[in-house]
């Protein structure tokens, strides 16, 4: 009889899991999929592994080469954690008139007229919906009381799908954030000024204003003047991830680049997700207090990732206005479905012209994290620091941080 205690141990266990996937097999797995994941536990009966296994392998997998990973890895990770797991051989889906019968395929791998005819349309993109092993289409359930379905419950996603809409009523604790910002605008130092001007101390002397100075005083030059070259003042351009990979960091990370827009006098927010949008003049028209809510951001939020692809259209769209007193923050988890190639060119041009390139990550505070992912490690070389920021008390410390780096 299985463990009363088995929703408690899968979830305990679910982060290794997806850390095992991300790590060994590149899967692309944040914090959004393994929330997701933690949510699918309350709608599957969590006494039936068969269901919990199908569950999960639609929230991880895109693809049927990943399914067969995923079905190995759970096998394997799982078995040796729930001492009653019991064995879950794979199935082939239900034929007309025939029982499900067991598969002599690996898991996850699609069979000969699997697939069927009825075409999905995700973002733009023609689909054919597929059949996997452990969906309503490919396998029978096992309560044999259960009505029986044809309804396909998983296809193959695009890397690319996702019309995400709006940002509505998101509710943030904005006071730290704001001072994270105030801290923010006065550790960003980006050099001085070319022009002099009057400085209580300096290393020039005003020798005009000195000697106009010394006339009250017959000529004696009581009081000196001093001219000095003043810091510049940091323009800031925040570049936001949106897409579903980012989860609710994406909420705390709009916020606080809402807080750097209400700090600082010059500041510029994109949101990207598989299209990239502006979002300066819609934080500025926000009245103060008010829910912080973005309508149709469409493709930019709460869709798929393409990382390289955007940062080149901000790289272009902002090449007038990026100069050497720009600080450019990219708040991103660098799980990208594009090529990193386009992340190393955009970084490459965006650093060569920026005072100062950051790139902020949820995952990057987790404890030996690894700068493995793709867009990561392809922007690496062009960056001056990679910080985390997994709660506001990162944020707080990003001046320090910065300093340091």
């Amino acid at each position: 009889m299985r463990r009363p205690d088995v929703a408690g141990d899968l979830a305990a266990h679910l982060p290794d899991f997806a850390a095992r996937l991300r790590l060994s097999h590149g899967f692309l797995l944040g914090p959004g999929e393994v929330a997701d994941a933690l949510r699918a536990l309350v709608a599957v009966n969590i006494l039936n592994m068969h269901e919990v296994r199908d569950a999960w392998r639609a929230i991880f997998s895109t693809s049927p080469e990943q399914g067969r990973l995923f079905d190995a890895e759970f096998e394997a990770f799982f078995r040796f954690r729930l001492l009653d797991y019991p064995p879950l051989p794979p199935l082939l889906p239900q034929m007309p008139g025939g029982p499900p019968q067991e598969a002599t395929a690996p898991a996850g791998e699609a069979q000969e007229g699997q697939k069927t005819t009825s075409p999905r349309n995700r973002g733009g993109e023609q689909l054919e919906a597929e059949a996997l092993p452990g969906t309503a289409e490919g396998q029978a359930h096992d309560d044999p009381d259960a009505p029986e379905t044809d309804l396909t419950l998983l296809t193959r996603l695009s890397p690319h799908a996702g019309q995400g809409g709006a940002v509505t009523g998101m509710q943030a604790d904005l006071p730290p954030l704001l001072r994270a910002a105030r801290q923010l605008v006065q550790a960003v130092q980006l050099g001085h000024s070319r022009r002099l001007v009057p400085r209580p101390t300096g290393r020039k002397l005003d020798a005009r204003r000195t000697v106009r100075r010394a006339a009250r005083t017959a000529g004696d030059p009581v009081t000196l003047h001093w001219l000095g070259r003043p810091r510049r003042a940091p323009r800031f351009l925040i570049v936001l991830d949106g897409s579903r990979s980012m989860g609710q960091d994406a909420q705390r990370l709009l916020h606080f680049a809402y807080a750097l827009q209400l700090t600082a006098r010059r500041v510029e927010v994109y949101a990207f997700s598989t299209d990239l949008v502006r979002l300066t003049p819609r934080l500025r028209a926000l009245k103060p207090g008010q829910e912080l809510t973005l309508p149709e951001l469409g493709a930019a939020w709460g869709g798929g990732t393409r990382i390289g692809e955007n940062l080149l259209k901000l790289a272009r769209q902002e090449r007038a206005r990026v100069g050497r007193e720009t600080a450019v923050f990219i708040l991103s988890d660098g799980l990208d479905t594009g090529e990193p190639e386009l992340v190393r060119r955009a970084l490459r041009d965006l650093s060569r012209r920026a005072g100062l390139t950051v790139w902020l990550s949820p995952l990057a505070g987790v404890p030996n994290y690894q700068p493995i992912q793709r867009a990561v490690a392809a922007a690496l070389p062009s960056l001056d620091a990679l910080l985390p920021a997994a709660s506001t008390a990162d944020l707080l410390a990003l001046p320090r941080r910065l300093k340091n780096s």
